[in-house]
């Protein structure tokens, strides 16, 4: 057969079965393209009377990079988990690059694209990501999923019992003689909101106390603390108030305790007050927050530690680690009894 030296990427496609993007990472010599794919694809090529001997088709050695992408850097929860990842991955070799993308179907083929110009080697994941979009990630790239999962998707994850651990917050303050519990949530479309609203929901329910919707309001994921002092402010002018606020992030519940100031009611002496996270403002805000702990930095040393069991193909690599969380009492409840 005839040596070709021009060739197009549809005749190779059409005589592999190979898309056309995955072609291309081939001749691009990306490391993202298994061996099984990228000799298919040269030997459709030699099928052709392509001289594949003048090509160099060796595929380039990925990076020491991990991706870690976040939702929002602008929500202080996430930024021991990004250290941890970050301690974690140098001390076995590896840089951590932050990156911020919501993973929607309109930034999909851009975040792939980073994906394959930085060569990076892993992906750590804390969006809520649709699981379509998730294992296409998955198959490009290894990857580990934090705090946010879909377990059907079959990709493995780090996080906590939020439906569990927020029932439990809720069951506390009805353990408190409260009965009007406001809830300032997150987006709904984090598996996180969803989850804790069921558990607010079920705590609730088990008291024989009706979920009252005027109660219950959803801030952006940026957790925006005027937003929140807004919502709070509108549920605390209602003539049948709330009596305690129960919100799924730390931030919001100094929005609450804000709110609650302006509306000239006492924290706890009138209303109490329970976030969620235990980050840093959670311990010196006045009065100190009631709070749900997430082990953050176990969450982002174990995730970083599944994506290199992953990386390397390991058996031993856990699919789906759930850690616990722990409701820590201070100030802003402890006057009741």
């Amino acid at each position: 057969m005839k040596k070709r030296g021009r060739f197009s990427y549809q005749e190779i496609s059409d005589s592999s079965g190979i898309s056309i993007s995955t072609i291309s990472r081939v001749l691009n010599k990306s490391p993202l393209v298994t061996k099984e794919t990228r000799s298919r694809v040269i030997e459709a090529m030699k099928a052709l009377g392509v001289d594949v001997s003048s090509l160099d088709l060796n595929p380039l050695p990925r990076n020491n990079l991990i991706i870690f992408n976040v939702p929002t850097l602008k929500n202080p929860f996430y930024s021991p988990i990004i250290e941890a990842s970050r301690v974690t991955a140098a001390a076995n070799g590896y840089k951590l690059l932050v990156n911020e993308d919501p993973i929607s179907e309109a930034s999909l083929e851009g975040f792939l694209d980073l994906i394959r110009k930085t060569r990076a080697c892993g992906l750590l994941c804390s969006n809520p990501v649709e699981k379509g979009r998730l294992q296409i990630l998955a198959k490009e790239i290894p990857t580990v999923t934090c705090c946010e999962s879909v377990a059907s998707s079959g990709v493995p994850f780090v996080t906590i019992d939020d439906e569990t651990a927020s029932e439990n917050a809720v069951k506390y303050l009805i353990s408190l003689g409260k009965k009007r519990i406001a809830f300032i949530n997150g987006p709904e479309s984090f598996k996180y909101a969803r989850d804790r609203y069921k558990g607010y929901s079920t705590a609730l329910s088990s008291y024989g106390i009706e979920v009252d919707s005027s109660l219950i309001c959803s801030v952006g994921a940026d957790m925006d603390f005027e937003v929140a002092r807004a919502q709070a402010l509108r549920m605390l002018s209602m003539e049948n108030r709330p009596d305690a606020f129960f919100c799924c992030s730390d931030v919001l519940a100094c929005a609450a305790i804000k709110a609650s100031f302006e509306s000239g009611l006492k924290v706890p002496g009138d209303i109490a007050v329970v976030g969620f996270d235990n980050i840093q403002i959670s311990q010196i805000m006045n009065p100190s927050i009631t709070t749900v702990c997430q082990p953050t930095s176990q969450i982002g040393t174990i995730a970083v530690e599944m994506l290199l069991k992953v990386m390397k193909n390991d058996a031993r690599a856990m699919k789906a680690i759930y850690l616990g969380a722990e409701l820590i009492i201070r100030e802003s409840t402890s006057n009741f009894k």
